[in-house]
């Protein structure tokens, strides 16, 4: 069996959890081996992953399948998340043979108005770079339609619980292997 390669760029809602071990457990289950790495600093958008060295150096070097590019809900500004991510796209991603995949985050808790604008932002990336869209944020509006909804939300109102991290982690798997499920 070959190993799948999966980079993750984000920040707290990558590794709150260790979402992307999360991530490998579930492709282990479906009988996929997958080797995760993760380059995250908390509060971090792609403007300051575009500036680290490692985030250039990873991308062209490290040989992935898959890089995993995630934003961030609190004061998203949706301008520089695809100025940064088109740039992140035409200097390293497009030298590569790897498929970029959106990891779309979930609004915070009590402002579900602000889920259009991640998920058209996402959308739009992803185009843009011929990727695919993690859609956990929507995955999340939908679970939390449900009565009783489970708890995704910790007490910050911001960050996943372990249950928000498997969703995120179950979509992220979804865009990787492309396979459909109803939830």
């Amino acid at each position: 069996m070959s190993k799948i390669k999966i980079l993750f760029i984000g920040n707290s809602h990558t590794y709150y959890n260790d979402m992307p071990a999360i991530a490998k457990d579930i492709f282990a289950a479906a009988g996929l081996d997958a080797e995760v790495t993760m380059l995250t600093q908390g509060g971090k958008c792609l403007d300051w992953h575009y500036e680290q060295k490692q985030t250039r150096f990873n991308i062209l070097y490290g040989g992935y399948d898959y890089i995993v590019l995630q934003s961030k809900a609190s004061n998203f500004d949706p301008e520089s998340y695809l100025e940064n991510g088109k740039k992140i796209y035409d200097e390293w991603i497009s030298q590569t043979n790897v498929t970029p995949i959106l990891y779309m985050v979930w609004s915070n808790k009590g402002k579900k108005k602000d889920q259009p604008a991640l998920t058209e932002a996402n959308v739009e990336l992803a185009k843009y770079m011929n990727g695919r869209v993690a859609p956990a944020g929507e995955v999340w509006q939908t679970v939390l339609r449900r009565r009783p909804a489970p708890e995704l939300y910790r007490e910050d109102g911001n960050h996943a619980t372990p249950t928000g991290s498997y969703l995120a982690a179950a979509s992220i798997f979804y865009a990787i292997t492309e396979r459909r499920r109803a939830l």
